[in-house]
């Protein structure tokens, strides 16, 4: 795949780190609704109105971040949207892509990653690209020649819904090398919303890891080490079976046996993933991705771990080179 990068937007994104911050760590997450579905209402009787975390804010401005009291509202009403999707990344779907295939995948994959570093753009982006991609190709065959445009198209949608700069159709056709036009991308773009039924939203990894991070107060190199696995998972298309919410507690669980916080039981609670073995199907996930993380050096997909081998996300990537 080749790109360049285009320099009028990136001028722009300048601008834009200029006068806003862009620091990612710990983002608000914000209460998303919850589904009415009679059939899960004994299940859900069970998470309401429980506290799973124990928060203690520093100040007013970190209350008001965090929505003060109902933290563990939006954390158990994100846990049920994702409980009651009906539609999301079916584990298996490339069996029935016959022009596609893993690999090729991770090389689309890591190079949005690159992208997206390079841009400068939100964590959220990035999730909810990845997702698109993954919830499209579940639902619908494509072509190897438009692979790419897919990538283009799920991070142009992702984009617009997140970001306050973003590429505009000249921007990704120059992103893509020229290889594709400008209504390649506007028809791509509408088979996407179509296909997935204009559902764009859904709970991310980092919508579940911020608020677990937050409540066992992680420190910059501990949120940024749980980053960095998290996004490893993106890179391998197994992960896929595992919903975000039990990648974000694989993660967290990863950080606190890493930097032996003592109290990393208490993500075994059955109120912080759905599942009726957490314990197991969390260190199944963690396990998963340690291996994912050893193997880094070998791997031809470089853009995580240079991404994070910056003092910008404190060198995690090299520091746990030999240690995880």
């Amino acid at each position: 795949m080749n790109f360049q990068e285009n320099n009028n937007f990136k001028e722009e994104n300048n601008k834009l780190k200029q006068t806003i911050s862009t620091n990612d760590s710990i983002n608000s997450t914000s209460t998303k609704g919850s589904s009415n579905n009679s059939s899960l209402a004994s299940l859900s009787n069970s998470y309401n109105n429980n506290n799973i975390f124990n928060f203690k804010f520093n100040n007013k401005e970190e209350y008001i971040k965090y929505n003060g009291d109902y933290i563990n509202e939006s954390y158990n009403n994100l846990l049920q949207e994702e409980y009651t999707m009906k539609i999301k990344p079916i584990y298996g779907y490339m069996a029935s892509q016959s022009d596609i295939n893993i690999k090729m995948r991770a090389i689309l994959v890591d190079w949005l990653i690159e992208m997206h570093d390079k841009f400068n753009f939100k964590s959220q982006t990035l999730y909810q690209t990845i997702w698109l991609i993954d919830t499209y190709l579940s639902l619908k065959y494509i072509k190897r020649s438009n692979f790419q445009l897919l990538g283009l198209g799920c991070m142009y949608i992702s984009c617009k819904f997140n970001e306050i700069f973003y590429p505009i159709l000249k921007d990704c056709i120059e992103i893509s090398d020229g290889a594709y036009t400008k209504e390649d991308l506007l028809n791509i773009e509408k088979d996407i919303l179509k296909t997935i039924n204009y559902n764009v939203l859904p709970p991310s990894k980092e919508d579940f890891y911020n608020i677990i991070a937050k409540a066992f107060e992680f420190g910059d190199k501990q949120y940024y080490l749980g980053k960095f696995f998290m996004e490893n998972s993106l890179i391998d298309y197994n992960m896929i079976k595992y919903p975000s919410s039990v990648i974000a507690v694989a993660c967290s669980y990863i950080v606190m046996k890493f930097f032996k916080i003592e109290n990393y039981k208490k993500l075994y609670s059955t109120r912080i993933i759905y599942d009726k073995c957490p314990q197991k199907i969390i260190k199944d996930s963690a396990r998963e991705l340690c291996f994912l993380v050893k193997n880094l050096n070998n791997s031809e997909f470089k853009a995580i771990k240079k991404k994070y081998s910056s003092d910008k996300f404190f060198n995690v990537a090299q520091y746990c080179n030999d240690e995880i």
